[in-house]
């Protein structure tokens, strides 16, 4: 017997009593039923025919609950945990996600707040296209209902529409013109017919349609970059400047990581990087919490899209019950562990090099060293929302006497002896204190000032964030992504940038051997784009400022790396 017919088989003799588990799943979930549906969408199921209903629902979308109730981790199933005993079901997985938690950001709820204080007259146009990728259940279901497009209150109070980029948004995304100018900004295609795209041939579907009236498809975009790219490519405009706010996929494409013409021994797609393998195994199991009789699966990869934002995770975690986040505490935890691996280990690297003392023009001594700076991501680093930045602290020691330090973080996450920190010109030689090398990018408004607001951003004033890896000048989409205010910088290129050192070495020290301390930090949300929320007096910057500053964030580690002077 072919083992798709045996499969069928084992689906039919086990449906019949999963139909009568599904009250005792539901009763043990303790879901409730989902509000009406805007009156212009197709007519049609909202879930299939059991008593278990998801959070909510319409005939094109549905909560990730609803997915959980095969596609989360049971302790009488051996599906979805890891060879090491963990929970790496797709739900157990997203639900601590930035992408489940994207409408309860209140980091994104202040600054829509604040554009829309700043562009009062373009509220809705503003709150429609930020909608789009934070609310896409909500966005999609009054595009394709007719609706006027969705204001974020709107979407926050709704039980479907707050639930973030669920399983329901990317697994339903179209592939025509995917990669194209069509769709990025946040213009995917979904489609009525609740037809849920996979990675995987021939998926056996009657428990899915009979559960959920979604029908699982093998479809092989689900794989590519492009499907990230629709949201994950971003032009705002402001006075009739098309400003690229978020470009990690164009940057991608200019990168040995790129696969689009074939793969390589270098190529690597979005899904490769954040969604790591987690080992073949069964991809479901039963409402009642037993395994199905299916096939198991490889690759298998984890639903935990890893990205660089600790800090938030930090602080959906602290203020869960105000935001309204429904994931467990050891859940977020764990994801924002997770995520500093990522940037401790995958991210960057330092390498000090060739330190030798000099004689200085003026008869002084001082150490000339090289630091080198490589970027191990397949975009920029830091990439995507233009807040991030990065930064290298150096620090030359006698013994454990500091000679020299440039770029030391302070406790309210500014750098030391820096006075405008929008301001900070990039750097291929620091000889001294106050000189830091800063990867970011500021922009500035049409009078050339530089502004955080997203909905003033005209050009940029400066664009020094790490390149990837075979990044060329001549390649796809740099009128979006070459660097600007290099300042005749030779040094940095793709994949690195090569900073020299020259430290003066005072005269009543440096007679023993020297030791070079570099780390590279990261911040996802800098003081200074913190500073700009708190002159808006609206309920969601007055939150988001109060949750900073009670949190005290550090900046991240990416790096760290020690030399000691030859002598």
């Amino acid at each position: 017997m072919d083992r798709n017919r045996s499969e069928r088989i084992g689906w039919k003799r086990e449906g019949a009593w999963i139909v009568a588990m599904a009250a005792a799943s539901a009763a043990v979930f303790g879901f409730a039923r989902q509000p009406s549906q805007p009156a212009g969408l197709p007519k049609g199921p909202t879930w299939g025919g059991g008593a278990f209903q998801p959070k909510a629902a319409n005939t094109i979308f549905a909560t990730g609950d609803g997915c959980a109730l095969c596609h989360s981790a049971s302790p009488n199933a051996g599906a979805l945990w890891s060879s090491t005993g963990e929970d790496v079901s797709p739900h157990g997985l997203w639900q601590a996600t930035m992408m489940a938690n994207s409408a309860r950001d209140p980091y994104w709820m202040a600054q829509v707040a604040k554009e829309t204080s700043l562009y009062p007259d373009r509220a809705a146009e503003i709150e429609a296209l930020c909608v789009r990728c934070h609310a896409p259940t909500g966005h999609h279901t009054h595009k394709i209902a007719g609706e006027p497009p969705l204001r974020v209150a709107a979407a926050a109070a709704h039980a479907l529409y707050s639930d973030g980029v669920n399983c329901t948004v990317c697994h339903q995304i179209q592939a025509d013109g995917l990669g194209t100018e069509a769709r990025f900004d946040g213009n995917v295609e979904i489609k009525p017919g609740r037809k849920i795209f996979g990675p995987y041939p021939d998926p056996g579907g009657q428990p899915m349609i009979m559960h959920s009236a979604f029908t699982p498809t093998h479809a092989e975009h689900i794989r590519s970059s492009a499907l990230c790219a629709g949201c994950h490519t971003l032009r705002t405009e402001h006075a009739g400047h098309k400003f690229p706010e978020q470009s990690p996929f164009f940057e991608w494409r200019n990168s040995v990581f790129n696969d689009e013409s074939g793969r390589t021994g270098t190529s690597k797609s979005c899904q490769e990087c954040h969604m790591p393998e987690v080992g073949p195994m069964r991809v479901a199991r039963n409402p009642a919490g037993f395994d199905f009789n299916i096939a198991t699966r490889y690759p298998v990869k984890a639903h935990s899209f890893v990205g660089g934002n600790a800090h938030m995770l930090d602080i959906l975690r602290t203020y869960a019950d105000e935001l309204g986040v429904t994931a467990p505490a050891a859940a977020l935890e764990r994801m924002a562990r997770a995520t500093r691996q990522q940037l401790s280990h995958k991210t960057a690297t330092l390498a000090v090099e060739d330190v030798r003392r000099e004689t200085a023009p003026d008869g002084s001594a001082r150490l000339v060293f090289d630091l080198v700076v490589t970027n191990l991501t397949g975009h920029k680093f830091p990439t995507g929302y233009p807040s991030r930045r990065a930064w290298v602290q150096v620090q030359v020691r006698e013994g454990r006497t500091p000679l020299f330090t440039s770029g030391e973080p302070g406790a309210d996450g500014r750098i030391k002896g820096i006075a405008d920190e929008l301001a900070i010109p990039h750097r291929d030689v620091v000889d001294s204190p106050d000189q830091v090398v800063v990867y970011e990018m500021i922009a500035a408004d049409e009078r050339g000032k530089p502004t955080t607001s997203l909905a003033s951003m005209a050009t940029r004033l400066k664009d020094t964030r790490l390149l990837p890896m075979g990044y060329q000048p001549n390649g796809p989409h740099t009128a979006d992504t070459a660097p600007v205010g290099l300042n005749g910088d030779d040094n940095f290129e793709g994949g690195q940038d090569r900073i020299t050192y020259r430290v003066p070495i005072p005269k009543s020290s440096g007679s023993g051997r020297l030791t070079v301390v570099a780390w590279l930090w990261y911040q996802p949300i800098p003081p200074a784009w913190v500073d700009a929320l708190r002159r808006f007096k609206t309920p969601d910057t007055d939150r988001f400022v109060r949750m900073y500053d009670e949190m005290k964030l550090k900046p991240e580690q990416v790096a760290v790396t020690v030399e000691f002077e030859t002598r």
